[in-house]
C-alpha cells in the first residue's frame, strides 16, 4: 500500500498556512511542506470577511506548494476551522435497555446523534465530544463492551456561526474550485499534539493565544470539558501601541522588540515606559479572562495540576508565560510538534507551526488523498515493418533472379542443370 498525500489550510485572522504531508500504511506523518502568507484585514476574529482578498493569498499559497509537488494537482483540502464563534455547549442523553444489554459502537454513535438533535441553538453543531459515561450509574472511561440496563453520556458539542463554514465554502468550492476533504476543529487538533496523556486526566488547560482571538480548551479526566474562544489577542496590543503615533506594522515591530507582559518592564532604550504600560495592560487583561474561565468551567486551579500549555504566536510576547504562571498560580510550558506521530521531513519547517502540522496530524487518522493520480506514460507503439513480399526470381526489385531463388528452383525440377545458370557468370 502507498503513502497518502493530505494537504491542510489554516486560515487565521494575520496569516494563512498551507502544509503537504504523507501518511505511511502504519499511520506515521511525515510533514513535506509548510508555507504561510501575511494576511491583513480579510479575516476578523477568524472567519473570512473578504473571500477575493483571502481567495488570492489562498491561491498564491497553493502555487507555492504546487511548483514543489511536481506533475500531479491539488484536488482537494482539508480546512482548519477556529475563531471567535467557537464555543462548546453541556448536553447529556440517557437510554434504558434491556438488562445485560451490550454497549457497542453502534450504540455510542447513536447516542452521539441523538445528543446532537436534542439542542436547538443558532450555530451550526460541528461536533459531539463525549465528556463522559455513566454505566448503570457508575462512571465508565472506556464503556464499549460493557453490558447495562442504563447508559447516559454527557458530552460537549462544538458549535460556530453558519456564516464562518460558509465563508470557507464560497472561498475553497466557488473561489478555489476544490473540494473539502473535512473540517478540522483547531483547538482540539493542537490538544491532540501538544497534551500528554497524563496531563489530560489530571487535568490542565490548553491557551491558544492568538493574533485577534485566545482559545481556551480545559481537559480532565482524560476528556475536554470545556471551550471558549475570547475576542482578545496579540494584536490588540499591537493597536494598543498605534496611540504612539506610529502605523501597526512598526507597532508590531516595537511590541516584538521591546515589548513586555511583565509590569514595570523597563527598556534602556527610548522612553518604553509607555510603551511598557500599554503592553503589561493588555497582556494581564488577557490573562485576567484567560483565568476566569477556569471559574466558567466550574473547576479551579488546584483542580487542574498538570498545568497550562501555550501555543500561538501571541505567546512569544516577553514575559507572558511567566506572567501568566504567576497570576495563575499554575504550571506553564510551551506547546511543540514533537510527537512520536510526527516526523518533520524538512528543517526549514518552523518549530512553532502547531497549528497547522496540528491539522495534517488529525487528517491523517483518516486520510483521505488529495492529490490527482500520478499520470503514467503511454507505452511506445513499437512499429515492426512487414516483411517485403519480392516477386519469384526477382533481385531486391531489379527484376533479375537471385541466386538463392536459382537455387530453390533447381531443387523443386529435381536438379535440372538448365535451371541452375548463375547470370553473373
Amino acid at each position: 500500500m502507498d503513502d497518502k498525500t493530505i494537504i491542510a489550510l489554516e486560515i487565521g485572522s494575520s496569516k494563512i498556512c498551507g502544509a503537504v504531508g504523507t501518511v505511511s500504511p502504519d499511520g506515521v506523518l511525515t510533514v513535506k511542506i509548510v508555507e504561510e502568507e501575511a494576511l491583513i484585514d480579510c479575516v476578523r476574529y477568524g472567519q473570512v470577511s473578504n473571500i477575493k482578498v483571502a481567495a488570492g493569498s489562498v491561491e498564491r499559497i497553493l502555487r507555492k506548494i504546487q511548483n514543489r509537488l511536481g506533475t500531479r494537482r491539488v484536488q482537494c483540502v482539508y480546512v482548519g476551522i477556529g475563531g471567535r464563534s467557537l464555543s462548546s455547549i453541556s448536553a447529556e442523553v440517557e437510554r434504558k435497555m434491556p438488562p445485560e444489554t451490550e454497549v457497542t459502537a453502534d450504540l455510542l454513535d447513536r447516542l452521539k446523534l441523538e445528543v446532537r438533535s436534542g439542542v436547538v441553538t443558532e450555530k451550526d453543531i460541528l461536533e459531539v465530544v463525549p465528556r463522559e459515561y455513566f454505566i448503570d450509574n457508575s462512571r465508565a472511561e472506556h464503556p464499549e463492551g460493557m453490558y447495562c440496563s442504563d447508559i447516559r453520556m454527557c458530552a460537549n458539542l462544538i458549535t460556530c456561526r453558519p456564516q464562518l463554514k460558509r465563508n470557507i465554502d464560497l472561498l475553497v468550492d466557488d473561489k478555489l474550485n476544490l473540494r473539502i476533504a473535512g473540517y478540522i476543529i483547531r483547538p482540539l487538533a493542537e490538544a491532540d499534539l501538544v497534551l500528554t496523556t497524563d496531563e489530560r486526566r489530571l487535568g490542565c488547560m490548553m491557551v491558544d493565544f492568538g493574533a485577534e482571538t485566545t482559545t481556551v480548551a480545559i481537559y480532565r479526566q482524560g476528556s475536554l470539558q470545556y471551550l471558549a474562544t475570547l475576542p482578545l489577542g496579540s494584536r490588540n496590543i499591537t493597536r494598543d501601541l498605534t496611540t504612539l503615533n506610529t502605523v501597526e506594522e512598526d507597532a508590531e515591530e516595537i511590541k516584538k522588540s521591546r515589548g513586555s507582559a511583565v509590569i514595570g518592564a523597563e527598556n534602556a532604550e527610548m522612553s518604553l515606559s509607555e510603551v511598557n504600560n500599554l503592553v503589561s495592560h493588555r497582556a494581564g487583561e488577557i490573562i485576567a479572562n484567560i483565568k476566569e474561565q477556569i471559574k466558567y468551567a466550574s473547576l479551579t486551579p488546584a483542580e487542574l495540576p498538570g498545568g497550562v500549555v501555550l501555543v500561538g504566536r501571541g505567546a512569544m510576547l516577553s514575559g507572558f508565560s511567566s506572567r501568566l504562571e504567576k497570576e495563575l498560580g499554575m504550571k506553564v510550558r510551551s506547546g511543540s510538534s514533537t510527537s512520536a506521530h510526527v516526523r518533520i521531513g524538512d528543517g526549514r519547517i518552523p518549530s512553532d507551526a502547531v497549528d497547522i502540522i496540528s491539522l495534517l496530524l488529525a487528517a491523517s487518522r483518516n486520510p483521505v488523498e488529495c492529490l490527482t493520480p500520478e499520470e503514467k506514460p503511454e507505452p511506445e507503439e513499437i512499429n515492426i515493418p512487414e516483411p517485403k513480399h519480392e516477386p519469384a526470381g526477382s533481385k531486391t526489385g531489379t527484376g533479375i533472379k537471385s541466386f538463392w531463388d536459382k537455387f530453390k528452383t533447381f531443387v523443386s525440377n529435381e536438379g535440372d542443370d538448365d535451371d541452375f545458370i548463375d547470370d553473373d557468370e
